[in-house]
């Protein structure tokens, strides 16, 4: 079942030789279901993580946090997970209501062509992963890879942010949503964190926080942003202990503090 819809903004017009899509298929869950979910996590003090990849699904999201939120209260860093297709005006939604988008930046260099050319289009394929309207907004969004959907690389998700180059053609899928290469860090360090409620123990080297952190075969800052894709890892630390390479020579982690084993188990949904 599929319920009639107009074209979202951006869609190819109904005279482009390509097909325009109008059609949205039934959602996965009804509103009212997403409702009392969502009112749940408030109620027990978890953290609403929902995955919305498409902008029907991101308005139901929009929809039931904002009515979760008139009664529980905001700062509760709901967490919109992928937000593919998010539309200008949900990011600015997201913004107004404390959401995080949590984008798979990684998109545009492994599917952004067969986006680009058989399922949004390219006036809408050039938006995926819209992080340049979140920060423009002051926002602090996040990044991830969906392992295994993507292999694990942290760098692969720095660089296909800053370039948004993709895998078969080659080319720039959408210029205008780059962001900066400290902009990409953030959204992997110290925004991640504070999604998760741990900045006070991850997510920058500071005192009083954990040493976690990585030692990188070149400067992502300096170096052309072409090249940020072939960084490697030359060290891993973890609370002040190389874990990467393994060597039996290296001191013994220093106890954890309370704080972060409180925060490493608070409660999701």
């Amino acid at each position: 079942m599929a319920h009639p819809r107009g074209a979202p903004p951006g869609s190819p017009s109904p005279t482009s030789p390509r097909p325009t899509v109008r059609t949205r298929t039934t959602a996965t869950l009804p509103d009212k279901d997403v409702l009392a979910q969502v009112r749940a996590g408030f109620a027990n003090n978890w953290h609403v993580i929902a995955h919305v990849n498409g902008d029907a699904a991101i308005d139901q999201l929009l929809q039931c946090v904002r009515a979760a939120t008139r009664e529980a209260g905001q700062d509760r860093r709901t967490t919109a997970i992928h937000c593919q297709t998010a539309r200008e005006d949900q990011v600015e939604a997201f913004r107004e209501l404390g959401i995080i988008p949590s984008f798979f930046s990684m998109h545009t260099y492994y599917w952004g062509d067969w986006y680009r050319k058989t399922v949004l289009g390219p006036e809408r394929a050039v938006n995926i992963s819209p992080a340049r309207w979140a920060v423009d907004r002051g926002m602090a969004y996040t990044s991830h890879h969906d392992a295994p959907v993507a292999l694990p690389n942290s760098i692969a998700i720095l660089s296909s942010q800053v370039t948004r180059v993709t895998r078969t053609s080659g080319s720039v899928l959408g210029p205008d949503q780059c962001v900066s290469v400290l902009d990409a860090v953030k959204s992997i360090t110290i925004n991640a964190a504070r999604q998760y409620f741990e900045e006070d123990t991850k997510g920058s080297i500071e005192v009083g926080k954990l040493a976690d952190f990585v030692i990188l075969s070149h400067n992502p800052l300096t170096i052309p942003e072409q090249k940020i894709k072939d960084i490697t890892v030359v060290e891993t630390i973890k609370e002040g202990r190389t874990v990467y390479p393994p060597s039996p020579t290296y001191p013994k982690p220093a106890p954890v503090l309370q704080k972060a084993m409180s925060a490493a188990f608070a409660h999701h949904c």
